[in-house]
């Protein structure tokens, strides 16, 4: 909490506690050995405007519990359906994800359509963060990222668009 906390008022915008661990855990040992720990440091950062992302990769078994811990974004990983991500976070924090970072490897088609499968879940709701999973694996084409970030970018203007027209 003071290393996050300092890097707060270092200026930075957001501040991300990752357990990537978490998945390995079984739901009872991560309510009891990793949850704790990310809420009590949630608690103790200091900040005003700066999000706090919590990311327990793979604790997908707890997310109604995890939306809870104090967090503004629960980021959620490629294992889990935005849908189901949705559901279980509800209004709590915004949720953060979840493209499967191997889609890079697929033709820009297959990027483009598994995009706009989980911005259609959002469609108008506030609070999605757009994630590619777990990063970038090193061997990616930069051109296929320029084109992730392409398409998230059109489709979701797209589809604001789309959703105003229906409102009217």
């Amino acid at each position: 909490a003071s290393y996050l906390s300092a890097k707060i008022e270092a200026g930075v915008d957001a501040v991300q506690i990752f357990d990537t661990w978490a998945g390995n855990l079984t739901e009872d040992d991560f309510l009891e050995f990793s949850l704790p720990y990310i809420t009590k440091t949630v608690e103790l950062i200091k900040r005003e405007k700066q999000p706090v992302i919590v990311f327990p990769k793979g604790a997908n078994h707890s997310l109604k519990k995890i939306a809870k811990c104090g967090a503004d974004v629960v980021g959620v990983d490629w294992g889990v359906t935005m849908e189901y991500a949705r559901e279980k976070i509800g209004k709590h924090a915004a949720v953060q994800g979840n493209l499967d970072p191997t889609i890079l490897y697929a033709p820009e088609e297959k990027i483009k359509t598994e995009t706009v499968k989980i911005l259609e879940v959002f469609g108008n709701h506030p609070g999605h963060i757009f994630n590619l999973g777990h990063g970038i694996l090193p061997d990616v084409q930069p051109a296929k990222a320029k084109f992730l970030v392409k398409t998230v970018h059109e489709e979701s203007t797209r589809l604001r668009s789309e959703l105003k027209k229906k409102k009217k």
